[in-house]
């Protein structure tokens, strides 16, 4: 269906045509937003009737036109406020397909070598920054967004690892770069988020927090300093993340930021305290983000809540309970936790879960009141009946030593004594849900 008023249809993309103007609106018009690039991620405009909004700040932070009004759009004419009229012209379907198979017959191709940057996914030129991506769901996440295309910037503490994962991302033919980062520290993060837009010429369009650390241990038999770390790292550390990276988003006038949670911010985790804290905490901190963007309609917090995951983090965190820690059960892939980050990066979710243990845990928090006190008895159980093993900080004060890697091991583990409880705690929670089912109907 055409509109009337703009004589644009339905569906269809419409570009800027006079060549002398287009520096400034070289994107497109599809059903009523203007976008710069096509991965539709980066709308910056859209009409309200005929007027053209255009929601885009310059280098300082102004708005590029007074009162965000760039002009109107009739009968396929863009008219600017200062009278200068701009035809508007089809795109052809050919021209959006074709794009990245004629570079092959161009210099495009040859540009595209030049700069190490991937030619073809639908994340094309986009800049992702990466914490923790050295090993777990941050080395997998780094994999999965090479894979589509974007620019990447990678941060962890382990500076080897760091570049091994570089070389990995760079073989899929995007460009990529490594600073060794601690986000337990603000110059640091800074400093990251300085190099990275420096290395997106200005921009950055996803920012994922995804950094973090665990002490498992008795509240007050775990040392204060170790408490702290975790909650400098998981919480705080995530704060810093969405600190720097605002500022460019408001800038530019979008952006993604992507936080890794955990079914724990949901249901408080016994012996990992100051863990619980982070995460409950992160729920508020990006609800209160949100909150306060809805002048930004192109500005997106997105959530992802994985269940456990086969990740390095049991065997490299701080334990401090005097018996070897396996994950409970059930264990997922990694990779499913870095698809649904690439996910929201395509389309943005406030709220993602990841694994159906995550999905029953969140229910459970609402239909059991006790659920706390079940973790804990069933946490307490099944360290006991571990086997000893010396205190450690683990990778609390600094990277662990060994291999780094995405997958920790735990999935082809012959140890069913995790599976039972997970098996346990969900048969328990099935029946106070159909216990306090049968109390509300009664």
């Amino acid at each position: 269906m055409i509109d009337q008023a703009t004589g644009m249809k339905s569906g269809e993309r419409y570009r800027v045509e006079n060549v002398e103007r287009t520096h400034q609106f070289a994107g497109f018009f599809q059903d009523g937003k203007y976008y710069l690039g096509p991965e539709l991620l980066t709308a910056v405009g859209w009409l309200e009737g005929t007027r053209f909004i255009y929601d885009s700040l310059d280098a300082e932070g102004e708005p590029l036109f007074p009162d965000r009004e760039a002009g109107t759009v009739e009968g396929l004419t863009l008219t600017l406020v200062d009278g200068t009229a701009l035809e508007l012209s089809l795109v052809e379907a050919a021209e959006i397909i074709a794009p990245l198979d004629a570079a092959t017959t161009s210099g495009s191709h040859q540009e595209a070598a030049d700069t190490g940057t991937s030619a073809k996914g639908p994340l094309h030129g986009k800049v992702v920054v990466i914490t923790g991506a050295s090993s777990g769901i941050g080395r997998a996440a780094a994999h999965a967004f090479a894979c589509k295309g974007a620019r990447l910037v990678l941060a962890a503490r382990d500076e080897e690892a760091l570049f091994d994962v570089l070389d990995e991302c760079t073989e899929c033919g995007t460009d990529a770069m490594a600073i060794t980062t601690d986000v337990t520290h603000s110059e640091q993060v800074q400093a990251l988020a300085a190099q990275a837009a420096a290395f997106g010429h200005g921009r950055i369009d996803i920012w994922v927090n995804n950094a973090g650390v665990g002490a498992v241990g008795s509240f007050d038999e775990t040392p204060l300093e170790a408490h702290e770390q975790v909650i400098q790292t998981d919480l705080i550390g995530y704060l810093r993340g969405a600190y720097v990276a605002l500022p460019y988003f408001k800038a530019q006038g979008s952006g993604i930021l992507i936080n890794t949670l955990s079914l724990g911010s949901w249901v408080a985790q016994p012996y990992a305290a100051a863990y619980s804290a982070s995460k409950f905490g992160l729920r508020g901190l990006t609800e209160a983000l949100r909150g306060e963007l809805t002048a930004f309609p192109h500005i997106h917090v997105c959530d992802v809540y994985p269940a456990v995951m086969d990740t390095p983090g049991f065997r490299d965190g701080g334990n401090y309970t005097g018996h070897t820690l396996t994950p409970p059960g059930p264990v997922y892939d990694p990779e499913r936790v870095a698809k649904a980050m690439v996910a929201c990066a395509l389309s943005p979710q406030a709220h993602t879960t990841v694994g159906a243990a995550a999905r029953i845990a969140h229910l459970a928090s609402y239909l059991v009141p006790g659920l706390p006190l079940l973790s804990g008895w069933l946490t307490r159980w099944g360290i006991n009946r571990s086997p000893k093993a010396e205190v450690s900080s683990g990778n609390l004060f600094e990277p662990p030593t060994g291999r780094r890697s995405i997958d920790g091991g735990w999935r082809g583990s012959k140890n069913k004594a995790p599976l039972l409880i997970g098996a346990a705690a969900a048969g328990i929670i099935a029946g106070f849900a159909i216990a306090h089912s049968r109390r509300r109907k009664g």
